[in-house]
């Protein structure tokens, strides 16, 4: 491979991160020069007190005098010996013996780039690809072995060329000798966030401490005072070094991207990099679907197959074409499903967008004479050992009630469809009323018109209307946010055009005019549609029917809302959990507690009682059945009953799962029925 050239803007970058790093260490110095300072003043006042006066007392002040400083030091030093090594539960390792073909495709790849062969090659059930190692403080300086981790969801759902392409990105990180200064300071900033941040084992030592002497305890909380100081100051800076950073891994991100381009070609990463999306929203259905059939003690022995199967369906959903087997994404697509037109400079995000990456990667426009589509799981010598396996492990944390049954591809197919199908509304209203309630029409001043053909009801551009709606509706809510100062936006884009933040005011009432347009267009769609098929029920002498399912679907929109505002008082009562009160006053809040549970379980009793509780999720069902199955005690004696507690907000946040589930089944019903009525006069 030809040494891919550094740009102007990654240098500028990385000499930005370099220097914002200089200053980190400067002042980082300055403490630590301070800080032994305050060890040696301390350290000789507290041997000094108890040379004074000998007793135990002067001993336990003396000890907590010296502690001060101890304390200060060893915060700042700590990061020295701490070392930060890399998860590795969930994965196996392979070798090359194992797995000769996939080493040698890997080889190829190192060699290409330029750059070393991973100490380690494990594999994940993730649809995910990364190049990982431990680090610490004294792997600024030394050579550290970088690990390779491939996810068999991410092969299961894309091509050998596209593998070589995203490995190569992952190794292009750590090619030439000029992107070594992109890994150091990637290295620096993790160890000082460590530092900052990852304080966990240093409070347990501190309180261990603190906790020998009341005595000790008085200057132990003075050293963390000082501590909390030090730890504000260097935030400040460390914020300065994260930005040049986060800025710097952007541009290392196309970087490497270039890199993998001139390895694999500019079209494999571009097609893999969008459907990366489609393929993990699919292992996210798959793994919630099996998350359903933990209670019945079912689970998969090769959870791939159903992957693969969930993001085809997924596909055919959107109407996606499929080569090489596999669905092809395009960035139209994307867009496509892109509703908002706000659009930010995200400057605390470490990836520039998938568009830019796409845009940058098609400009270069490199191809390869090489080409191999075929599914990447090809490379493994017996895939479907290797998919049991890492399923098996995958599954391994899961706790099943019973000994466990096999739930097979076929199975899954069968019941992934049935889900589908219950939670996808008919295609013939062409997702109009996917994201959108059924208007509230008076059906005695309904206007029906005639001589209306039923296709041009819900055609592109009524999609095109709503889909305006929702994204101005979600705009809106954004700008708004902006407009009340509660955010810290001083410029963003809106539909092309640049604005400051203090021009947000004028641009929101355009939108409220907007909005109010386009909500009166969707309202007239959707009365002429209701008009047509209302007279055809009227026809077939299902007027009356199709009046009930409509109301039902009012009426149960109208229940939610009430039944919402009892879920919120529940929520408001139970604020003081979170604050720090004397037993007397927990003791109050707990009887007004109870007395607002009264009329929360009465409208549980309610919910279970309405025509379509049967379609709420069995495990909310169940988990209603325990709250209700007897009373609660959540305060006794000194002690919340964290059990009980459990129990009673999994069901407080399960209720609005619960009415949601419903109220999409009262319109599913009635929509169902309204489509059914043009397929009887096609009939």
């Amino acid at each position: 491979m030809n040494t891919v050239s550094i740009s102007k803007d990654f240098k500028q970058r990385a000499a930005k991160a370099v220097l914002s790093i200089v200053f980190f260490v400067f002042t980082y110095m300055a403490l630590i020069a301070l800080a032994v300072g305050l060890t040696i003043a301390c350290g000789y006042g507290g041997i000094m007190l108890i040379a004074v006066s000998p007793s135990l007392i002067t001993l336990l002040l003396g000890a907590g005098i010296m502690s001060i400083g101890l304390i200060v030091l060893f915060f700042l030093l700590k990061f020295i010996i701490k070392s930060n090594k890399a998860d590795r539960s969930g994965l196996i390792e392979i070798t090359r013996e194992e797995e000769p073909e996939l080493f040698s495709f890997i080889e190829e790849i190192v060699n290409e780039v330029g750059t070393k062969f991973p100490k380690h090659v494990y594999l994940s059930a993730d649809v995910n690809a990364s190049v990982f190692y431990n680090s610490g403080f004294w792997s600024m300086f030394l050579p550290v072995g970088k690990n390779l981790m491939i996810g068999i969801g991410l092969m299961n759902t894309i091509t050998v060329d596209e593998l070589k392409g995203i490995l190569a990105h992952e190794f292009g990180h750590f090619s030439q000798r000029s992107m070594k200064v992109g890994s150091y300071v990637h290295n620096v900033n993790h160890v000082i966030h460590n530092m900052l941040y990852d304080n966990e084992s240093f409070q347990k030592a501190v309180n261990r401490w603190a906790s020998i002497s009341s005595y000790i305890t008085i200057f132990v909380v003075l050293g963390v005072r000082v501590i909390m100081g030090i730890q504000w100051v260097l935030k400040q800076v460390y914020q300065v070094v994260n930005l040049n950073y986060l800025a710097l891994s952007r541009e290392m991100e196309f970087h490497a991207d270039e890199v993998a381009a001139n390895v694999a070609g500019s079209q494999p990463l571009v097609t893999s990099l969008l459907r990366a999306g489609l393929a993990g929203n699919a292992y996210t259905n798959v793994l919630n679907f099996y998350g359903t059939k933990v209670r019945e003690n079912h689970k998969p022995a090769n959870i791939f197959p159903q992957h693969q199967f969930a993001m085809e369906c997924i596909a055919r959903n959107f109407n996606l074409t499929f080569r090489n087997d596999l669905p092809l994404v395009t960035l139209a697509d994307t867009k496509r499903l892109k509703k908002s037109k706000l659009e930010f400079d995200d400057q605390w995000s470490s990836h520039p967008s998938d568009e830019d990456r796409i845009n940058r990667l098609t400009s270069l426009g490199i191809e390869t004479s090489d080409s191999n589509t075929a599914n990447a799981l090809t490379i493994f010598k017996n895939k479907e050992r290797i998919q049991e396996t890492v399923t098996e492990i995958l599954f391994s944390n899961v706790f099943y009630s019973g000994n466990t049954t096999v739930h097979t591809a076929e199975h899954f197919r069968e019941e992934f469809i049935e889900g589908i199908s219950k939670n996808t509304l008919n295609k013939k209203y062409n997702s109009f009323y996917d994201e959108l309630p059924l208007g509230n029409i008076d059906f005695d001043t309904l206007t029906i018109e005639e001589h209306i053909k039923e296709e041009n009801l819900f055609d592109t551009n009524t999609l095109s209307t709503v889909h305006d709606y929702i994204g101005l509706e979600n705009d809106i809510a954004v700008l708004n946010q902006i407009a009340a100062g509660g955010t810290s936006v001083k410029t963003f884009d809106y539909d092309g055009n640049r604005y400051k933040a203090k021009e947000t005011k004028a641009l929101l009432e355009k939108l409220q005019i907007r909005l109010h347009d386009v909500k009166n267009t969707i309202a007239k769609k959707e009365t002429k549609a209701l008009g047509y098929y209302y007279r055809l029920a009227i026809t077939q002498g299902k007027g009356s029917d199709y009046k009930e399912k409509y109301n039902a679907y009012h009426q149960m929109q109208k229940k939610a809302e009430e039944y919402n505002e009892i879920v919120n008082l529940m929520y408001t009562s139970t604020t003081f959990l979170n604050e720090t009160l004397e037993f007397p006053v927990i003791n109050v809040k707990m009887n007004s507690l109870y007395s607002t549970e009264k009329a929360f379980k009465d409208t549980l009793k309610e919910i279970q009682n309405l025509y379509y509780y049967k379609e709420v999720n069995p495990e909310i069902q169940d988990a209603f059945t325990k709250y209700l199955s007897q009373e609660w005690t959540y305060f006794a004696g000194e002690m919340y009953n964290e059990a009980a507690l459990g129990i009673l907000f999994n069901s407080l946040n399960q209720t609005n799962v619960a009415l949601g589930e419903m109220l999409f089944a009262t319109k599913k019903d009635f929509l169902d029925f309204q489509a059914g009525l043009s397929m009887n006069l096609v009939n």
